[in-house]
């Protein structure tokens, strides 16, 4: 219960924009505790932080891309959305029926296991790349919108570079172990 005035364009637009960035810091860390297929360090505080990362990022991922009806969905800051699907579809290199294969993919993660855990007995967390470059989208699409960009903090910062130090900070961190 809130008895504040609904959030500007300005400030919904900041919100969205701050979780692309905690999308993208989240899956830099979870994919940098791993070498191929296996986990870089095996203590325990290290895997379920591990996992914690994945699990952030999905669900801050799914308020961008895949709750249609939530406060922070693409589509509430977006003013061309057509275009911007368009653009996203092209930039992930998949179509439009593709990617709504992987939003229900990662929904079915989030909604099984993450959010209730139900009684499926094999747990397929989905693969990372498209949710990373999706939220790499989005948060330069909006960086670079002359209005939408007003409202961002670093605007000069690419999603791509604010992700690889991100990444790169995580691998320095966890060789100092």
């Amino acid at each position: 219960m809130s008895n504040s005035k609904p959030l500007t364009k300005h400030e919904r637009i900041r919100r969205v924009t701050i979780l692309c960035c905690h999308a993208m810091r989240n899956i830099a860390f979870y994919r940098a505790g791993w070498r191929g297929k296996q986990i870089r360090v095996k203590e325990q505080y290290d895997v379920a932080a591990n996992s914690n990362f994945l699990d952030v990022a999905i669900l801050d991922w799914c308020k961008l891309f895949a709750d249609k009806d939530g406060k922070h969905h693409w589509k509430k800051v977006v003013e061309d959305r057509a275009g911007f699907e368009v653009g996203l579809y092209s930039h992930l290199k998949i179509s439009k029926k593709e990617f709504k294969v992987y939003v229900r993919d990662v929904l079915k993660y989030r909604n099984k296991f993450l959010a209730h855990l139900d009684d499926e007995r094999v747990m397929y967390p989905p693969k990372l790349r498209l949710a990373r470059n999706a939220a790499l989208y989005l948060y330069d699409y909006l960086r670079c919108d002359p209005v939408a960009s007003g409202s961002i903090v670093n605007v000069e910062l690419t999603g791509k570079r604010f992700y690889a130090a991100l990444y790169a900070h995580a691998l320095f961190v966890g060789v100092k172990k």
